[in-house]
């Protein structure tokens, strides 16, 4: 089994390509490694669902996940519970196949992963609810002793969950683990630039800042790469999610919905630049309300609406009845609290320039500077197993590893 080292760039999208430090990590990527700029992300661009289908070949309506969050319409903003666990995706991860074929594997930050017995070692993506004890918490998702050694070392990089330093912490995280231990699969999620677009938005100083951050990182893990007996084969592996696009309106969906039309049966849930519907009780024929909604268009924002048959199409996750894309610079939302205000978000349908994500190998063995054509999102997770030696056998998506090396 080839080694991997995973990496997931949060936010980074094709204009960013044009912003890499010329003699950083990346642009040595582009030069010595295989990429794509053109990875087509799933409906909606939201992180939780993509990375679950990265790590499957699979779409929402196969995984289950389709929504950062489970759909809670009546608990406050900051209660609501995310997809932490890895037992909300209904098919075979990346992570089962590495240990059904002997290897090891680590999750550092990685999005629905939490409580997996296929991960030998993880620091999980999760956050305290009210009420709740932060290191508790962590310490009851992940692994015990692999978090608190990390802390004894690596404290001093953090600040709670602040950016830039959680993802500086996550980083040392998986250098440390890569030297000590090299596993088969390592796979580290890293947020800061993600961060950065949320509250200054999407081409600020500050996310370009961020980028600069992303590319010393990515240098430092090749060093650590090249330094570690053992991890001379690996490849690095760099994946990206989504990008983001700028807001200057908010819509409370919900507020605006009970007061133009008392009585609505539908219940929006809000993915940042689009929305869900769902029915609060039997709806015979969902498709008969889009164009209640769309005289109301102006008012909600919309700038589309989907049909349950487009859903499908987009192989959305079963629940929601319709959907609604917001128009330029609207963000949705359905909180039933104050809610905090961002420069940038995403959660965009496909069309959106946003959509085109970023997938880069470099290592021994791959075609130097070769880009590929546009791909789906669900091509990744076969992809990977493929250059591993390994197979996803629910994957729907296609295995391009024989494009990628030489």
């Amino acid at each position: 089994m080839r080694k991997v080292l995973l990496v997931s760039l949060d936010a980074f999208f094709e204009p960013d390509l044009e912003r890499l430090p010329p003699d950083g990590a990346l642009a040595r990527i582009l030069r010595e490694g295989t990429w794509c700029r053109k990875v087509k992300t799933i409906f909606p661009a939201l992180t939780y669902p993509i990375h679950v289908t990265m790590v499957t070949g699979c779409e929402p309506e196969d995984t289950g996940v389709g929504q950062n969050q489970p759909f809670q319409p009546d608990t406050p903003k900051e209660s609501r519970r995310w997809y932490w666990e890895r037992e909300h995706i209904r098919v075979p991860t990346l992570f089962e196949a590495v240990r059904e074929a002997g290897g090891r594997s680590c999750s550092i930050l990685w999005p629905v992963n939490c409580k997996n017995r296929a991960v030998n070692w993880c620091f999980p993506e999760v956050h305290p609810l009210p009420g709740e004890n932060a290191a508790l918490k962590a310490l009851r998702y992940g692994t015990p002793r692999f978090i608190l050694q990390g802390e004894k070392r690596f404290r001093h990089l953090r600040r709670g969950i602040k950016e830039p330093w959680l993802s500086d912490y996550a980083t040392a995280l998986a250098d440390d683990i890569i030297r000590r231990k090299q596993p088969e699969l390592t796979a580290l999620h890293l947020i800061d630039l993600d961060d950065a677009r949320h509250h200054t938005g999407t081409f600020s100083k500050e996310a370009n800042e961020a980028i600069g951050r992303l590319d010393k990182r990515i240098g430092e893990l090749m060093k650590t790469l090249d330094d570690t007996p053992g991890m001379e084969e690996a490849l690095l592996i760099l994946v990206s999610d989504h990008g983001q696009a700028d807001i200057e309106r908010t819509v409370n969906l919900r507020e605006s919905l009970e007061r133009l039309m008392p009585g609505f049966p539908l219940l929006p849930q809000s993915n940042g630049m689009s929305a869900y519907f769902f029915p609060k009780g039997e709806v015979p024929d969902p498709d008969r309300l889009i164009p209640l909604l769309e005289s109301h268009r102006e008012e909600l924002g919309i700038s589309h609406l989907y049909s349950r048959e487009e859903l499908n199409r987009l192989h959305a996750v079963s629940g929601p009845v319709l959907a609604a894309e917001a128009a330029e610079g609207v963000v949705f939302s359905d909180s039933l609290a104050p809610e905090k205000r961002e420069k940038a978000t995403h959660g965009f349908g496909p069309g959106h320039p946003g959509d085109l994500c970023f997938f880069a190998v470099y290592g021994k063995g791959v075609r130097q500077g070769y880009e590929m054509p546009s791909f789906p999102m669900r091509d990744i997770g076969p992809t990977i197993a493929g250059l591993m030696g390994l197979t996803l056998p629910a994957a729907k998506g296609k295995d391009r590893s024989g494009e990628i090396t030489e």
